[in-house]
């Protein structure tokens, strides 16, 4: 009886581990240097099932915004079109020690610079900017999971976890296709590209006007310094979800019991 009940259970097992809750999990990138006053530790996490995004980072004392831009291996700067570009505005923290910062995402449109909340594209003269998501906008809350910023003893942390699905099933306006995909959004896999610049004395703007295109939406977004994580072809870690973890210890147990019969 022992035995029947052993194979069923392996068989049940190996069934498990073949199906996709096996391969359920997500990528991550971390990063330490804790001397430097602009980026301590990063962390960044992607599911591609779930389309769970998250970036969190450490600073010191006078860091209150950033923009982003993350790819699946090479810099992001040059490929329009392509990836989301995030403006994260905490100038509260210069007032308060814990505040929800405003989260604005557009289409990424290539430069090496911060306006592509008002251009959209790499061409000539200015361009309609590509809008994907702003969270002052009344119908966020599918998709913010964490929004946060806080300074304890001059550290900094901030905090952007979402339901990306938004951004990750967005058609661009401004397609450039160099990297031979239609559309990564946020994503990445076993390799992380990144444009990160922190910002300090950051300074913004919003559209308050309901009738215009820029309500709720970035009109200007200045800073006194500003830092460099501009990366390529990181390795990132690949991280089980708990059930296939689990299964995988099953999976052991039984092996093992079969074995001492």
């Amino acid at each position: 009886m022992i035995r029947v009940q052993a194979t069923v259970v392996a068989s049940i097992v190996t069934a498990a581990l073949m199906s996709p809750l096996a391969e359920a999990g997500f990528w991550r990138y971390s990063y330490s240097n804790p001397s430097s006053a602009w980026f301590k530790t990063i962390t960044t996490e992607y599911d591609p099932d779930s389309k769970r995004f998250l970036f969190e980072f450490t600073a010191g004392s006078t860091v209150n915004g950033y923009w982003l831009v993350l790819s699946p291996g090479p810099n992001p700067k040059g490929y329009a079109g392509e990836l989301a570009i995030l403006y994260l505005d905490a100038n509260g923290l210069s007032a308060n020690s814990a505040i929800t910062p405003k989260l604005t995402v557009y289409g990424y449109n290539g430069q090496n610079g911060v306006l592509s909340y008002m251009d959209g594209s790499q061409a000539a003269g200015v361009q309609v900017p590509d809008r994907i998501f702003s969270s002052l906008n009344p119908d966020t809350t599918g998709t913010i999971m964490q929004l946060a910023a806080s300074d304890t003893g001059g550290l900094r942390r901030f905090t952007v976890e979402l339901d990306a699905t938004v951004i990750q099933n967005y058609s661009p306006i401004h397609n450039g296709g160099a990297m031979g995909v239609e559309w990564t959004g946020v994503g990445f896999g076993p390799q992380l590209g990144a444009w990160f610049h922190p910002s300090a004395g950051t300074t913004t703007s919003y559209g308050t006007n309901p009738a215009d295109p820029d309500f709720n939406w970035l009109k200007s977004f200045s800073y006194t310094g500003q830092a460099a994580f501009d990366t390529t072809n990181l390795t990132t870690q690949w991280v089980p979800a708990p059930g296939a973890v689990a299964l995988l210890g099953l999976a052991g147990v039984v092996g093992g019991r079969r074995r001492r019969r």
